[in-house]
C-alpha cells in the first residue's frame, strides 16, 4: 500500500540514491537536507513498505510553487503513483497558500510531460540549453489557479 506524506530528514538517504540514479546532475546530500528542513520548501514522498518509491519538492515563493524535483522509482513507473503523489503535493501547496505552480522538464521527457499535463500543467515557454549532460532545452510548464 502506498502512503503519501511529508518528507523527513531520515528519508534523505533513500531520496539521494534515487537522485543519483535518475538525474544527470543530482542534488547533493547537503542540498537535499537543506531543502527538506527549509522554511520556504515543501517536500513529499510516496512510501511503500518503508521504502521511498517517489518524491517531489518545491520552493514556495510569494504564492507560487517552483517545483524542482519529481521522481518515481523505475520499477514503480506507469502505476499511477507519480500522479497520486503530484496531486496530493499540489493540494498541500494550495493549503499553505500557493496559487500557481511552475516547473521545467526536458523536452524529450514525454512521460513526465504527460504526467504534468494530466495534473493541469501546460507548456508556456522554452528555456534553451537549460539542461546539461546532455545539453537539452526545457519546457517551462505552469499550473495556475482558476479565477
Amino acid at each position: 500500500m502506498i502512503r503519501i506524506r511529508r518528507m523527513e530528514p531520515e528519508d534523505v538517504e533513500q531520496v539521494l540514491a534515487m537522485e543519483e540514479a535518475y538525474f544527470s546532475v543530482p542534488w547533493s546530500r547537503q542540498a537535499l537536507m537543506e531543502a527538506v528542513t527549509g522554511k520556504q520548501t515543501l517536500y513529499m514522498v510516496a512510501e511503500e513498505e518503508q521504502k521511498i518509491v517517489a518524491y517531489c519538492g518545491m520552493y514556495c515563493i510569494l504564492g507560487e510553487g517552483d517545483i524542482n524535483q519529481v521522481a518515481v522509482h523505475e520499477t514503480k513507473r506507469g502505476l499511477g503513483i507519480g500522479k497520486r503523489l503530484l496531486q496530493d503535493f499540489l493540494q498541500e501547496g494550495e493549503k499553505i497558500g500557493l496559487n500557481s505552480f511552475t516547473l521545467e522538464v526536458r523536452v524529450s521527457n514525454r512521460a513526465a510531460i504527460r504526467l504534468y499535463e494530466s495534473c493541469g500543467f501546460s507548456v508556456e515557454g522554452v528555456r534553451k540549453n537549460f539542461y546539461a549532460k546532455p545539453t537539452e532545452d526545457a519546457y517551462i510548464m505552469w499550473k495556475r489557479q482558476s479565477d
